[in-house]
């Protein structure tokens, strides 16, 4: 039995509790690289840049759900990280190369059958194109409206994350906790920017 004193149980019970909740984690922390890039790039109260990440969450979902493999959400989750990212280096139109990815991914999926597949899966076609169009609608609206057009898309994504994390379908649980916080965190900290 460990010494009560030294904390040694406490310690180890939160130590347990964080390697258990590494999404969770995750999740705050890509919320306040968002916030700090959004606070740098553009003026502190336009969330309108933050439709990206409203965009990716659902392409991503979208592509493991045409893969049919919720395992696979990880490695497409980092393989958008770095696409993003060369596509700035290469200062290629980046809306352009995404709008064009989304469109392609859903006419392989709906050419593959997703429609009559799993409901959950199936969602996720209008879900791209719900989601999608808000992050794209945003950019051309004032940073006001926009950005809490972002914040809409970015809450009602994680209402979906919820979904899918409850079903245990489309993505796997890590993914869908961590895309939750993400989502709604950075949804609040938009809308709490627009408001101070």
């Amino acid at each position: 039995m460990a010494d009560i004193s030294t904390g040694e149980p406490r310690t180890h019970s939160v130590l347990t509790f964080l390697a258990h909740r590494w999404p969770t984690l995750a999740g705050l922390v890509a919320m306040a690289l968002s916030v700090l890039d959004m606070t740098m790039e553009t003026a502190m109260d336009d969330g309108r840049s933050q439709g990206l990440v409203v965009f990716l969450a659902a392409l991503i979902y979208l592509a493991t759900a045409v893969v049919g493999r919720p395992g696979v959400v990880w490695p497409l989750f980092g393989v958008s990280v770095v696409a993003v990212t060369l596509l700035r280096l290469l200062d290629v139109q980046l809306w352009t190369a995404l709008v064009a990815g989304a469109v392609s991914i859903a006419i392989v999926g709906l050419a593959g059958g997703l429609l009559r597949g799993p409901r959950l899966s199936a969602a996720q076609v209008p879900a791209m194109l719900v989601f999608g169009a808000a992050a794209l609608v945003a950019l051309s609206l004032d940073p006001a409206l926009g950005s809490y057009l972002v914040a809409a898309a970015l809450i009602g994504h994680a209402v979906l994350d919820v979904i899918v994390w409850r079903a245990k379908e489309v993505v796997t649980r890590s993914l869908a906790e961590f895309c939750a916080v993400l989502d709604l965190t950075l949804g609040v900290a938009i809308v709490v920017l627009q408001l101070v």
